[in-house]
């Protein structure tokens, strides 16, 4: 129900569809003689639009949650095992055209190549079930494995979830995969600005995860600057919007340690 609601929710109250509704309603009040409060709407929304199309508010949002992994982690020999979050490819489209495609996370999967091979032992997890409501049969997990077997990996080592609908639920069912010792070594790979939730979702479950971060969305100094790039700070804000609203809910809802 969570995931269906939050999906929901979602589509119709993200950041720039919620200045566009504002907006709208503005229109409305004035149509209706509701002039005063037709003026607010329309201070509020062109007020949002400043904050979240003028300035670079979405590319600091992104940057506040990647500078805590600038530096990456110095990693023990003895690693129990990786986990690998899905979300890198595009399920719709790989079976549309048969082949495998991917997105801006795709270093997640270029990353976890090179740590399977690094360390032959270790136990690999894929989490990647479809995080689509249109498409609940079509997991990223599947691409996935095509992946791995164009590029000479075995498969037959990698455990794949083909279940897991988001970030709680990836961690959540490797932990019961595996039941892991608290002296054990696991690595967890995703991208820069996801690593926050995953690693506070772990830490709600006891499980201790070294963080291995991927894509990079942003150099390691952040400027502010004006900019009429309009489309492009709502699409970073749009993005980062959904990472903190994601960290946010999911204290809220006790499925992790801390927001931030």
């Amino acid at each position: 129900m969570v995931f269906f609601l939050s999906k929901i929710l979602w589509n119709l109250f993200n950041p720039t569809n919620l200045i566009l509704f504002i907006f709208l309603f503005g229109i409305f009040m004035r149509w209706i003689k509701f002039i005063k409060f037709s003026n607010l709407m329309f201070i509020i929304s062109f007020l949002l639009f400043f904050l979240t199309a003028i300035l670079p508010t979405g590319s600091y949002m992104i940057y506040l949650l990647e500078k805590n992994y600038h530096n990456k982690n110095e990693f023990p020999e003895n690693i129990k095992g990786i986990i690998i979050l899905g979300g890198a490819t595009n399920p719709y489209l790989s079976e549309i055209y048969n082949q495998i495609t991917v997105n801006e996370s795709a270093e997640r999967l270029i990353e976890s190549s090179y740590l399977i091979k690094k360390y032959p032992n270790a136990k690999i997890y894929f989490a990647g079930g479809s995080g689509s409501l249109n498409f609940p049969k079509l997991s990223h997990a599947v691409v996935a494995k095509k992946f791995y077997e164009n590029f000479n990996i075995d498969t037959d080592k990698i455990i794949f979830d083909y279940t897991s609908r988001n970030t709680y639920e990836n961690i959540l069912f490797a932990k019961q995969k595996f039941n892991p010792k608290k002296s054990e070594n696991w690595i967890i790979i995703t991208s820069a600005f996801h690593l926050t939730r995953s690693i506070n979702i772990a830490e709600k479950l006891n499980w201790r995860l070294i963080p291995y971060p991927t894509d990079y969305r942003l150099p390691k100094k952040f400027e502010w600057n004006f900019s009429i790039d309009f489309i492009g700070n709502l699409s970073d804000f749009q993005f980062a919007s959904h990472e903190w609203i994601g960290l946010i809910a999911y204290y809220i809802m006790g499925r992790s340690s801390k927001i931030y």
